[in-house]
């Protein structure tokens, strides 16, 4: 199945991508959005019209305030008949920068009810990344919580690319700006008028740009609802649970996480500003009787110390965890949970799918750093990545992720990209898996990152996977650093356990560890200690970094020996004398 484009005089020509260029779509048994409400009125009216108006939608942990599905639905349409009495039609971009509040939703519900895109931006953002963002999406309006060390940089992107209107949120109010609090007190609460958009995009947002500038995609408001019905599927979300995340609303995760993660499926979020604080986390879970959290293994690390350190701190409610990135942490991290009675679960999602693909399933019996298997409505499979075509690998065999379902990868405005990355109607990903026998996936890296050494290819996430077992260590990174004779070998940066010695014999024991546990060629040549891995803002590991790193850590050591030798030649000569 293939999606139509809409003609609508809003959208960019040639912004969207033609049936012919597309991934092949699946529907979503038991889900047929068409018969149903538009996106913004999935997240809010259509609880209220199911008697649940009275159910707590979002609470934000750092005010204390919360709101109701009814008071979601009130405050989002008064923003859309903002938005669009200051202009904003059917296919606009909404570009939306808040931090972990509730105003960040309201102001995206609202925008989708207005049938407009919304466009999330990272609070981090600064002058120039700004002024790519909202030049590569051309947003009508922006929708902005404006912290004061960030106000120059908002106000000059904004001024330099043309934005015609500003929705403040809050922090620091821009010149002639809209002023959220003034909507949301006098605007009218009637749902707008709108034809359906069902069709249009309801999101248009970039990769993280770790491999290159970063580029746009979009997703339709119906393959936005159906990633969401997928998820719930997979997940067992439902109305009564509470849910919350370590991860900003301004990236993939957290944006997907605070709306159709949970709202969609009447649940209640919890919203946390200070995420990247385990302290305030861990009494944010307990005030708030958080059944469910997700956040990268090195958060959930951080928590555990946190009630290790105060006997008297505990979390009785949370009874699922799901933690990304896994085979670069210790696996005692998990175990330590598992103790707990909470069983930490890995994933796997991007921004081309707007969910998550691949996810253990409830009450499944997989290794920590285990995928898990296609959420409901997605085939995922492992192609040869030295194949010309589609060639299949079976289980056990390391291949490049290729999947089709319910969503899929289509770019804003880059027809080059789109010819590259989806074949034959499947979704080309970046990143190498391996099934087993029971059709669950381990993620092995990226393919760009994928190590060639002695004529034989390594996949980094399996030595990472091997080396974070071994009790010493605490996290763990592994690349591949140029070599004149192996073409590359096999580098493995280490964060130790407290009190272990980052000394040669840990260095040993470690290259010792894996060559017992895989295949001789595989065990890390080269083992770099350091205090903590690089990441970035929502916790990727930064293996760029790291290459920049070691090429570092080489000129110092080539230095030291240049030094060396001439120290030797020196006495050499003296001798002489």
């Amino acid at each position: 199945m293939r999606d139509p484009i809409p003609t609508c005089p809003a959208i960019p020509a040639g912004a969207m991508v033609p049936p012919e260029l597309q991934p092949d779509y699946f529907d979503l048994p038991g889900h047929p959005v068409e018969s149903g409400p538009e996106l913004g009125a999935a997240l809010t009216d259509l609880h209220v019209a199911a008697g649940q108006g009275g159910d707590v939608a979002i609470i934000h942990h750092e005010t204390g305030r919360s709101l109701t599905y009814a008071e979601l639905a009130n405050l989002t349409n008064r923003v859309a008949n903002a938005m669009i009495a200051l202009g904003v039609v059917p296919g606009d971009r909404v570009a939306v920068r808040s931090p972990n509040r509730p105003e960040g939703v309201i102001a995206a519900i609202g925008a989708w009810k207005a049938g407009a895109a919304v466009v999330p931006i990272p609070m981090q953002a600064r002058r120039a990344e700004l002024e790519f963002l909202f030049s590569d999406t051309t947003p009508k309006l922006v929708a902005s919580w404006t912290d004061a060390e960030y106000a120059d940089d908002v106000q000059a992107a904004i001024a330099a690319t043309g934005v015609r209107s500003t929705l403040a949120l809050g922090g620091v109010v821009p010149p002639k700006a809209v002023v959220l609090g003034d909507v949301l007190a006098s605007g009218s609460a009637l749902p707008p008028s709108r034809p359906s958009s069902r069709e249009l995009p309801g999101l248009v947002w970039h990769t993280g740009g770790t491999t290159g500038t970063p580029k746009a995609c979009y997703h339709t408001q119906r393959r936005f609802l159906l990633g969401g019905h997928s998820i719930g599927a997979a997940t067992g979300v439902r109305r009564g649970q509470r849910w919350a995340a370590a991860a900003p609303i301004g990236h993939a995760l957290g944006f997907i996480y605070h709306t159709i993660f949970t709202l969609l499926h009447g649940a209640t979020v919890v919203m946390v500003e200070n995420f990247t604080k385990p302290d305030r986390l861990v009494h944010a879970l307990a005030e708030h009787r958080v059944d469910v959290f997700t956040a990268i293994a090195a958060t959930w690390s951080s928590l555990n110390d946190v009630l290790n350190s105060d006997p008297r701190l505990t979390l009785p409610h949370l009874r699922a965890g799901y933690s990304m990135w896994q085979s670069a942490s210790s696996s005692a991290t998990p175990d330590a949970w598992l103790e707990r009675g909470v069983r930490l679960r890995n994933n796997f999602g991007s921004t081309a799918f707007a969910t998550w693909v691949l996810v253990p399933k409830p009450g499944a019996e997989v290794s920590p750093a285990s995928l898990g298997a296609p959420a409901p409505g997605y085939e995922v499979r492992a192609l040869d990545p030295a194949a010309s075509g589609l060639s299949w690998l079976g289980a056990g065999e390391i291949g490049r992720m290729a999947v089709r379902g319910p969503t899929g990868l289509t770019y804003w405005n880059r027809p080059d990209y789109q010819e590259r990355d989806v074949r034959d109607g499947w979704n080309l990903v970046d990143d190498l898996i391996c099934f087993d026998a029971d059709g669950n996936a381990d993620y092995l890296g990226r393919t760009d990152f994928l190590i060639s050494t002695a004529g034989y290819k390594v996949a980094p996430g399996e030595v990472e996977t091997v080396l974070s077992a071994h009790p010493d260590v605490r996290e763990v990174a592994v690349v591949g650093l140029p070599d004149p004779v192996r073409q590359q070998v096999i580098g493995a940066f280490v964060a130790l356990r407290e009190n272990v010695p980052a000394a040669q014999e840990t260095r040993v024991e470690l290259q010792r560890f894996v060559r017992e546990r895989l295949s001789p060629y595989k065990y890390p040549r080269v083992v770099h200690f350091i205090e903590a891995l690089p990441r970035d803002h929502v916790g990727k590991v930064q293996s760029r970094r790291l290459l920049d790193m070691a090429e570092t850590i080489g000129r110092a050591q080539d230095q030291a020996q240049d030094q060396a030798r001439d120290q030797v030649r020196d006495r050499a000569g003296k001798g002489d004398s």
